[in-house]
């Protein structure tokens, strides 16, 4: 296979819908227990509405409209999933065909998402809206260099597109649109196509696609940003200079994190000739540079200024996994041919296509290698199953403190509302009688099974008084694959009309 993707560098497209296909049929294969994001996914999928939380929603609409189409299920979670995915990689080869020449090296650029962590096994297991916007911003940068390169009324109108999407997809974006803005001020051409009047098709474009959530986002301003700016400000030092210093190490130790694996393959295979090329350059090597600069200086200055001293490397992915074309661009920019290199390199994806879907599968059915349980090996659909038959019911409401359990519960009974007063400006209409009463669950702690005082107060608010402490009960239900003894406990209670 490796020495077929040097002769055919655009077989890396059925390579990939392959990888993707197992990794779906891999999840489907593995337990039905939601990790975080999948679990907010499930819950999600019962509204289409212009805003749900502190991300924008296209991942969620789009999630929204498949959920409406085929029904609740773990394939309709991870075919979400994992067509988004595989749409970065796409997108991410048409990028780099954009600035390489040569195939190869685009191929390798694109097959090098699978040396970098935070993509190939925390975006596999987890992320759903920095997935969502690395194929916008692979978009908008298409846009960007096809219009610079040769413009025309279709590549404005395209970057308009991919740049109203893109800020539907994450808020981060915006430092993308600043720094490639500058970048494609310094470029030759750049100043032409900014003040081209089609430029101004681009912004109305991209102004028309976000107006919907931004007029959403203009009322729900401290929703939208309390939890992300709760979350950067966390074990936060007192001293002012303490803050100072903490925030740009940390951001400076994810830039070496997240770069090093792919740093280090790529020292391994192309050897010597690497760094003695680093210092080659043309005019998409100086883009990509003032694109990367601009972006690290806006965030410095966004942890100077808001005390930003936690920083997630999902965070830094979406600007650092263009860093295998701009190293394909320095080799090339040398005259290495690829294909001296290709043969080597493709051992390193083809062994991890192996690789990562194996680790999936043993994370998860031999849980005890590990030393904990995975989220998926959570037991909800033997929960579920247990306290519905013994009470000889389905409820007309989930309700839940966290989303964690909300999702999961939902999609075990995809036909109840489920609402999680995590998010307490998401709700649902429900039924409620004798026949369809309401279902309270919480994961109890060291408190044994004591109703959390959000529940408690949300039956108080919402049904009356006399419904704030209705009589609850423990569930202790063995871990999917777990040994036995080695349970999940679960606190809830029915609650009638009186």
């Amino acid at each position: 296979m490796h020495r077929f993707l040097v002769r055919r560098p655009d077989a890396v497209i059925l390579l990939l819908a392959g990888y993707f296909l197992v990794e779906f049929l891999v999840r489907l294969a593995m337990p039905h227990g939601l990790r975080y994001d999948e679990s907010q996914q499930a819950l999600f999928s019962q509204w289409l509405t212009f805003g749900y939380d502190s991300q924008p929603p296209l991942y969620n609409w789009v999630q929204s409209i498949v959920v409406s189409v085929f029904g609740l299920s773990l394939a309709a979670i991870s075919s979400v999933k994992n067509l988004f995915l595989f749409l970065v990689y796409i997108s991410y080869y048409r990028l780099a065909r954009e600035v390489l020449t040569d195939k190869v090296f685009a191929a390798i650029a694109t097959l090098s998402l699978l040396t970098i962590p935070q993509f190939f096994w925390e975006a596999q297991r987890d992320l759903t809206h920095t997935v969502a916007q690395l194929v916008t911003i692979n978009l908008f940068l298409c846009g960007v260099i096809r219009t610079l390169k040769a413009p025309s009324l279709g590549s404005y109108i395209f970057t308009g597109v991919a740049l109203g999407l893109g800020m539907l997809s994450k808020y981060n974006f915006a430092l993308l649109v600043a720094g490639a803005f500058v970048a494609v001020l310094m470029h030759p051409q750049g100043r032409a196509r900014v003040f081209d009047k089609r430029f101004l098709l681009t912004i109305v474009i991209s102004v028309l696609i976000f107006l919907p959530h931004g007029l959403w986002l203009m009322h729900n301003l401290g929703l939208a940003s309390g939890r992300t700016l709760g979350i950067m400000e966390q074990n936060a030092p007192d001293g002012a200079f303490a803050k100072f210093v903490k925030g740009p190490l940390k951001f400076l130790r994810l830039i070496l994190v997240i770069s090093a694996p792919t740093l280090v393959v790529y020292a391994l295979v192309f050897g010597k000739s690497l760094l003695k090329n680093l210092g080659r350059s043309n005019e998409w090597t100086r883009f990509f540079e003032i694109l990367l600069a601009v972006i690290a200086i806006l965030v410095l200055i966004l942890i100077v200024t808001i005390g930003m001293t936690d920083m997630r490397d999902r965070w830094l992915l979406p600007f650092l996994f263009l860093l295998p074309i701009y190293l394909c661009l320095k080799m090339e920019i040398a005259g290495i041919k690829a294909a001296d290199f290709g043969k080597r390199f493709f051992y390193v994806p083809l062994v991890m296509m192996v690789v990562i879907p194996v680790l999936l599968l043993v994370r998860t059915f031999f849980p005890s290698l590990f030393g904990a349980f995975d989220h998926y090996n959570t037991p909800y659909p033997a929960f579920v199953q247990q306290i519905v038959a013994a009470e000889g019911k389905k409820p007309g409401l989930v309700l839940t403190d966290g989303w964690l359990p909300a999702g999961n519960l939902h999609l075990q009974l995809p036909d109840v509302p489920a609402m999680s007063l995590f998010f307490p400006n998401l709700t649902t209409d429900y039924a409620w009688s004798a026949s369809r009463p309401i279902l309270i669950v919480w994961r109890p702690g060291k408190d044994n099974g004591v109703m959390p005082v959000e529940l408690s107060n949300w039956l108080r608010d919402t049904l009356g008084p006399q419904y704030a402490a209705p009589d609850t009960k423990l569930a202790d239900v063995q871990y999917i694959h777990g040994k036995p003894g080695e349970m999940a406990s679960f606190a809830y209670g029915w609650v009638y009309p009186k």
